[in-house]
This record gives structure tokens, C-alpha cells and sequence, in this order.
């Protein structure tokens, strides 16, 4: 791992599910097709949120959106946190947790009062349990290094497809679980060897024609 200079919430995610997945894609660097309809979809709207965020003239990009993404985009408008006071949008964050650098870039951070909410748009639906979701735990535990004075900080998903939202609640009691639970994975990165990994015989990834040693 001596490769990355810092950890984002892709990465561990990549790792968590498939160690060899991760070694390819961002150790050896051998990149996966990712364009399809959804991410173009998404990142229509996260472009539209950051302009709207910050103050910009958006009409022209209101007028070029599908019909689907105006959809979206009009629940995403409408949600009470836009109004909010703006911290942050689309910032990058990073930080050291037990000795790994660790970090990624957040849709937006905004804040009523002394109460911060971390935002996150999914334009494909979000599940219902996100508390240790890697995005939750690594963005949770930054912003709590930096955020001054604060009585509450949440982690808000916003589900535009269901129109919906699911919020986690910072706590002490998940600061600890959160920074053990990374701290454990990042050692399992740093000692991860691509020659003695084992292959499901099932294995039908991206990256499978690649992955041909230790088959069982």
C-alpha cells in the first residue's frame, strides 16, 4: 500500500469486497469501464448542485437536463437542508486516523444553527442501513477533527430516487467503533500480498482474466 498517498472511502469499500479487485484498480492502476446511464445521471446532478450550492446561474443547465434528472434534481432543491447556512460543497477532506491518511471529496456540508449535516445525493437509491457504510464512517470522523463548537453532526444520504433520506447521528460510542473498524481494515490493506490471494472459482469480474493464480 506504500503506493497511495490516501485512503478514500472507493478504496476501502474495493477492498472490503474484493482485496484483488482493489490491488488491480489502484495498485497496478488498470482501470474499469464505469460509464453508463445512472453515472451520468448522477454526476448531472451532483454539477447542478454544486452551481446551485454556490450561488451560480443555473438556468441553462436546469434547461439541458433529461426528463428524469429534473425530476430528481427537483426534489434535490426542494429538500429543507439546501436552506441551510453552507459550510462546504463538493471540498475535499482528509485527515490521519491511527496513522493512515485517509480522505475524499464531499457533496456538500451545510448547518442550522450549531447542528452540521454532511450531505450525500444518490440518484440510484440508498439502502436502509448506512451507519457503517465507508463514506458515513471516514467523512463523520474528518469533519468531527474540524468542525468547531458543533452539538450535533449527521450524515445525511439523500435519496432522490425514493425520495427520501436516511441520517446517522454522530456519538461518541461511534467514534470508536468507526476508528477501529478502519484502523483494521487499512492494516489488512498494508499487509495484503496480490501472490497469496485465493480465487473463487465463480469469480467473474472485471479483473478475472487477470486473476488466474490460487484457484479453488
Amino acid at each position: 500500500m506504500n503506493e497511495l498517498d490516501i485512503i478514500s472511502p472507493n478504496m476501502l469499500k474495493l477492498f472490503y469486497d474484493c482485496p484483488a479487485k482493489f490491488y488491480y484498480r489502484y495498485i497496478k492502476q488498470i482501470p474499469i469501464p464505469m460509464l453508463d446511464k445512472n453515472f451520468t445521471t448522477g454526476k448531472n446532478i451532483h454539477a447542478i448542485a454544486s452551481y446551485y450550492l454556490n450561488k451560480k446561474q443555473i438556468q441553462k443547465f436546469e434547461n439541458a437536463l433529461t426528463e428524469k434528472e429534473s425530476l430528481l434534481w427537483k426534489y434535490l432543491k426542494s429538500v429543507k437542508y439546501f436552506k441551510y447556512e453552507i459550510v462546504g460543497v463538493e471540498d475535499y477532506i482528509s485527515g490521519t486516523i491511527g496513522g493512515y491518511r485517509i480522505g475524499g471529496r464531499m457533496d456538500a456540508i451545510v448547518k442550522f444553527n450549531k447542528d452540521y449535516y454532511i450531505l450525500d445525493y444518490k440518484t440510484g437509491g440508498v439502502e436502509p442501513e448506512m451507519t457503517y457504510d465507508f463514506q458515513t464512517m471516514v467523512y463523520l470522523l474528518l469533519v468531527d477533527k474540524i468542525a468547531e463548537d458543533y452539538e450535533s453532526l449527521n450524515f445525511v444520504y439523500l435519496d432522490l430516487k425514493n425520495k427520501n433520506e436516511v441520517s446517522i447521528h454522530f456519538s461518541e460510542e461511534l467514534r470508536k467503533e468507526y476508528q477501529e473498524k478502519l484502523i483494521s481494515i487499512c492494516e489488512k490493506m498494508s499487509q495484503f500480498n496480490i501472490k497469496e490471494f485465493i480465487k473463487k472459482e465463480n469469480c467473474r469480474c472485471e479483473y478475472s482474466k487477470l486473476c488466474q493464480i490460487n484457484i479453488y
